[in-house]
């Protein structure tokens, strides 16, 4: 099916700064080293470009500049990358609506009281349960449980396998991929006289706001009291693990592997990088970037680059790897001049 770039013009209009030849049309999405002559293909190096013109190129204004007419449709954006995930949003996208069976699957079991909206999708043996609220467009794949009272937003994707545990809160446009585990009980014990742990129990929620995506097998523990709170736009990556009580706030990035102990305050745009840890009841200023496996045991008081257990600023932990290199470089040299004394 051909695609104008006139229509792709209208709807991204905001993100684009010029376009040569817009009466062009595409057919398909490529990458740059397998395309066709009806593709449209993101380029941000000149050198991606092969001998064949596609139909439509999306790069840069300062790279539209270099690239021969050659008869492609060029269209310059600022941010490649950002223009990328939004096109193919809307023109390509993997589509998880299991389209093969009938909307709700017959497998599914979905309690009388349960409120679905009319296009809402359910998979095969998932299970919805009672005062569940599901809003419009959303889908709910196969072998997922849905506990009692919890309410999902609208246009949200509930991958294979997922668990949303009794009176948690989905916003819209959430997406959850498979094996996440939203409002298990927390890791919360008191140790009694005779050193035995006793269970408190976490009788609080989760709430996750609008678009928000939680990668495969993360676990998202439900507040001890109140709730544990992952705001708009954060973005988790599988295998990771937030604790009771914790918020997450706005555009947060977490990479695999990262952990998040309870009663944790993680500011707006923050970026865990993989395997960074952090204790519980810590403050994570706005925009930190914890790298290099950051293990955070103190509170992070300002923006910028964190590495190290404890976290220093970056540039303060690399001079302490390069003076740790010194001194191992003057214990192997102070080893040699005693090894030639004793001679």
């Amino acid at each position: 099916m051909p695609y104008p770039v006139t229509e792709l013009c209208d709807r991204f209009s905001a993100m684009i700064m010029d376009v040569r030849h817009p009466e062009a049309e595409f057919s398909r999405i490529d990458s740059t080293e397998d395309y066709r002559e009806d593709s449209l293909i993101f380029v941000s190096d000149t050198a991606q470009l092969g001998t064949t013109p596609p139909a439509v190129i999306v790069t840069t204004a300062k790279l539209a500049a270099s690239i021969a007419d050659h008869g492609s449709c060029v269209i310059s954006v600022a941010d490649v990358r950002v223009a990328q995930a939004l096109i193919r949003q809307f023109y390509c996208d993997y589509d998880a609506s299991d389209s093969e069976w009938d909307a709700i699957h017959p497998s599914a079991v979905i309690h009388p009281s349960a409120k679905l909206a009319a296009d809402v999708r359910i998979g095969a043996n998932t299970v919805v349960g009672k005062n569940v609220v599901i809003g419009q467009g959303t889908q709910v794949r196969a072998n997922c449980v849905l506990e009692h009272d919890a309410v999902i937003g609208s246009d949200c994707i509930i991958n294979n396998l997922v668990n949303i545990g009794y009176q948690c809160l989905l916003g819209d446009r959430v997406i959850l991929r498979s094996g996440a585990i939203i409002g298990n009980e927390g890791f919360g014990f008191g140790q009694d006289q005779d050193s035995r742990y006793q269970r408190i129990p976490h009788t609080g929620i989760v709430e996750i706001q609008d678009d928000v995506q939680i990668g495969a097998n993360c676990n998202i523990d439900r507040g001890t009291y109140g709730k544990t709170v992952i705001a708009r736009g954060v973005k988790i990556d599988a295998l990771c693990h937030v604790g009771h009580n914790c918020l997450v706030d706005e555009d947060a990035l977490f990479v695999a592997q990262t952990g998040v102990a309870g009663s944790t305050r993680i500011g707006k745009r923050v970026v865990a990088s993989g395997q960074t840890g952090i204790i519980d009841h810590r403050t994570i200023a706005d925009d930190a970037i914890l790298v290099h496996r950051c293990g955070v045991t103190e509170d992070i008081p300002n923006a910028g680059m964190w590495a190290g257990t404890p976290p220093k600023p970056f540039k303060e932990y690399v001079r302490g790897l390069n003076l740790d290199k010194k001194i191992e470089k003057l214990s192997a040299r102070l080893k040699d001049l005693e090894h030639q004394r004793s001679k």
